[in-house]
C-alpha cells in the first residue's frame, strides 16, 4: 500500500538536522552519549515552558510514570485511571506497587468522566492519573482537583499528549502534582524515545533523578579521581535518556509554539469541512490550547467505523482509533474494572482520528476530509 499521508509524523527542517548532527557529531567524538550536558540542557528548557521547578529526563513516559508514582510514596493504595488510554498507563501503576482502578470518560472530551470518578472515589485512591487525551485539558480537571486537595490525593499528569497544551494560564504539566511526558515518534514533539517529569516538588525531582539511575548515587570518597563505587538508595532500574534523544528534544522543543498552532489551524480545517456532514459528530472546543496529538470525530451508529478506516487507508490516508479495545477490555485488567461503561463502550466504536502532523497543507487536510464525506454519504 502506497501510504500518502500518515497517521503522525515528525517535522525537522533542513537546519535543524543539519544542527542535529553536528551536536551528535559532537558527543561521539567526546564519547558523553548519556545524561549528560544536553540533557540537562532539555530538562532545564522543557521545565522553563512548562512553569515548573524541575524537569526531570527519562527513556519514556510509562517509566516516568512509575518512578513518580513511587516518588509521592504512594504504596500499596488505589490509582485511579481513564479506559481511554494506552496500557502503559495502567501498567505503570501496577509497577509502581498499587492497584489501578479503571473509570469512565466522558463524551465530550474524551477524557476522565467526573461523574465516574466522583461515583468510584473510595479512601482507599491515593492518586489519580489524569491523562490530558489527545492534548485536551479538560476543565473538569480543575473541579477534581480541588476535592482531590480536601482529601489528600495527589493529581499525577499523564501529558503524553499534551505538550503546549494549557488552560487556565496553567501548562500541561503544571496542574497536578507532577506531569509526565511522551517523546515517541507519533507525538507532538518526538525524540525517538524518551520521556520527561516536571514538578514543583523538589523532593520528587530528587527521588526521581535517583531512580531513573538505578536507584544508586555515587560514593564518594577522600580521594579525587577514585571510582569508590555507588550507593544504593531504592530497588530501580536504568531509566536514563541519552544525549542523542535530548539534542533531538532539544531542536523539537524550540518550535513547540509553532507545531500547536499549526496542528490547531489543521484540527480548525478539518472541523470546517467536516461540520456539516449527515452522520459526523465533531466534538466541542474548550476553554485553553488545545495542543492536539490527534483529530477525533464521532461517526454515528448506523456508519461502520471499521469499513471506514479501511477505506481511507486504501485511498493512502492513515488513521487510527485510540484507543481501542479500551483498558478495561483488557483481559489482563479483568480484576481492575468498575460495573459498566456506557459512554466508553458507545463512543469508543464510533469514534475516529484523522493525520495530524504540521507538514500537512490545508489542501491535503481538505482532500482527506472530502475522502471522509466521499465514503459517510455513499
Amino acid at each position: 500500500m502506497n501510504i500518502k499521508y500518515h497517521r503522525a509524523k515528525p517535522y525537522f527542517s533542513k537546519d535543524d538536522r543539519k544542527d542535529i548532527t553536528v551536536k551528535i557529531d559532537g558527543i561521539l567524538k567526546s564519547g558523553q552519549l548519556a545524561q549528560g550536558k544536553y540533557v540537562e540542557e532539555f530538562e532545564r528548557k522543557f521545565a522553563k515552558m512548562t512553569g515548573s521547578d524541575h524537569g526531570i529526563a527519562t527513556n519514556s513516559c510509562t517509566s516516568a510514570l512509575e518512578i513518580s508514582i513511587r516518588a509521592l510514596g504512594i504504596k500499596n493504595k488505589t490509582i485511579m485511571v481513564t479506559t481511554n488510554t494506552f496500557v502503559a498507563s495502567v501498567n505503570a501503576i501496577i509497577l509502581s506497587g498499587n492497584t489501578p482502578l479503571i473509570v469512565d470518560i466522558d463524551e465530550n472530551t474524551l477524557c476522565m468522566s467526573k461523574e465516574s470518578i466522583l461515583k468510584n472515589l473510595s479512601d482507599d485512591v491515593g492518586a489519580i492519573m489524569w491523562v490530558h487525551m489527545a492534548g485536551l485539558i479538560s476543565p473538569d480537571i480543575f473541579e477534581i482537583q480541588a476535592i482531590c486537595r480536601e482529601r489528600g490525593i495527589y493529581i499525577i499528569e499523564d501529558a503524553a499528549h499534551a505538550h503546549g497544551a494549557s488552560a487556565r494560564g496553567l501548562q500541561a504539566g503544571n496542574i497536578g502534582d507532577v506531569g509526565c511526558f511522551s517523546f515517541y515518534p507519533t507525538k507532538v514533539l518526538a525524540t525517538g524515545e524518551g520521556g520527561m517529569i516536571t514538578t514543583n516538588n523538589k523532593e520528587v525531582a530528587e527521588k526521581t533523578g535517583i531512580m531513573r539511575y538505578h536507584g544508586v548515587t555515587r560514593h564518594l570518597g577522600e580521594l579525587t579521581g577514585v571510582d569508590y563505587g555507588v550507593h544504593s538508595i531504592y530497588s530501580s532500574q536504568n531509566f536514563r535518556m541519552t544525549e542523542t534523544s535530548a539534542i533531538i528534544g532539544i531542536s523539537q522543543l524550540s518550535h513547540l509554539d509553532e507545531f500547536v498552532r499549526r496542528r490547531n489551524e489543521i484540527a480548525f480545517e478539518y472541523s470546517r469541512c467536516l461540520m456539516n456532514t449527515k452522520g459526523i459528530t465533531l466534538l466541542p472546543l474548550h476553554e485553553g490550547v488545545h495542543s492536539y496529538w490527534n483529530y477525533y470525530f464521532i461517526v454515528d451508529n448506523h456508519i461502520d467505523r471499521n469499513q471506514l478506516s479501511n477505506f481511507l487507508y486504501n485511498q493512502g490516508i492513515e488513521n487510527a482509533n485510540a484507543y481501542y479495545p479500551t483498558c478495561h477490555q483488557q483481559k489482563l485488567y479483568n480484576k481492575f474494572t468498575i460495573d459498566e461503561y456506557p459512554v466508553a463502550d458507545d463512543i469508543l466504536q464510533r469514534h475516529l482520528s484523522l493525520p495530524m502532523y504540521v507538514e500537512l497543507s490545508n489542501d491535503d487536510v481538505k482532500y482527506i476530509a472530502e475522502k471522509v464525506i466521499d465514503w459517510v454519504m455513499k
